[in-house]
């Protein structure tokens, strides 16, 4: 009977030690950013070369690497370019003050932007939200989430003085809520922590707390928490916050933004066809698009006075 369980024990623990491998080699190469990309980036599916409309230019902030971005925002694009009088082409940057920067010098028409940038945005330079991504629950909202290593001892806020946290761009409201809001809430200074390093895609600080590399990171909640299993959890999540929005220059020109806005507003119009769309899309826009209002940005204004 000993032999019989023993033998048990070591199959499952050789199961156990294949599946961990396995999710380590899943993520190194999903969120692998070390690569050049420059065959994806080469064209588009739809011909839009030959497609005998104006041109414009659609701006994304540099939240994810050059792939995942390029996979998920070209079939919107695309979507874009059929389905008005315009011939649309995506515009990639280097990092977030690139993409508003595109915006403000009229190299692009449009952005999406993230929820905190636009807000720095539109204080400084007029920029008006136009559209907000739906959520699972066909809500337009998102959250961050603070995640660990699931072998650290870290199951609060607190328990982050002396360790090392990952976070996004400094410029995303991940990395703003818990270094801002967050760490301040609980009396925890930046100082009392082992490190803080700055990555500069979401994919990378996922990574870096699977991986064992840092006890902690901060990302966005609809990028990992599929991924909640024995080597990752979650310990501390945002408060909901208006989704990110896609932007325009205050002198917009008003045509094409109808057309942006009637284009995406119909995505959610029917729930069959909308799957059917949105399956090539980036995950946070499969569930469709509502008008955006400055003022729903208001609870990031009044996050930052907390501070």
């Amino acid at each position: 009977m000993e032999k019989g369980f023993s033998r048990i024990r070591r199959a499952l623990l050789v199961v156990a030690i294949v599946v961990g491998a396995l999710t380590v080699l899943f993520y190194g190469i999903a969120l692998d950013i070390s690569r050049d990309y420059p065959s994806i980036l080469s064209g588009s599916p739809i011909d839009s070369i030959h497609a005998n409309k104006p041109v414009v230019h659609i701006g994304v902030i540099s939240r994810y690497p050059p792939n995942i971005t390029y996979r998920g925002y070209q079939p919107i694009i695309d979507y874009l370019t059929e389905n008005t009088a315009y011939r649309f082409e995506l515009t990639l940057s280097q990092d977030y003050s690139e993409a508003l920067g595109n915006l403000t010098t009229k190299k692009v028409s449009a952005v999406f932007l993230g929820s905190y940038l636009y807000v720095t945005a539109h204080d400084r330079y007029g920029v008006i939200p136009i559209l907000k991504p739906l959520n699972e629950n066909f809500e337009p909202f998102s959250r961050s989430v603070l995640i660990v290593n699931a072998k650290t001892n870290i199951y609060s806020v607190n328990d982050l003085v002396g360790k090392k946290l990952a976070l996004p761009s400094r410029e995303s409201f991940s990395s703003n809520w818990i270094l801002n809001y967050e760490l301040p809430r609980h009396r925890i200074s930046p100082s009392d922590l082992a490190s803080i390093f700055n990555f500069p895609h979401h994919q990378s600080v996922i990574y870096q707390v699977l991986r064992g590399n840092y006890d902690a990171g901060v990302t966005r909640e609809h990028l990992v928490k599929e991924f909640f299993n024995a080597n990752i959890r979650a310990v501390q999540y945002s408060e909901p916050i208006p989704s990110p929005p896609l932007s325009v220059a205050a002198d917009y020109n008003r045509e094409l933004v109808k057309a942006l806005k009637r284009a995406l507003l119909a995505v959610g119009s029917d729930e069959q066809k909308r799957q059917e769309l949105t399956k090539e899309w980036d995950p946070e826009f499969i569930h469709g698009f509502v008008e955006a209002n400055d003022s729903d940005y208001n609870v990031i204004r009044a996050m930052n006075r907390t501070r």
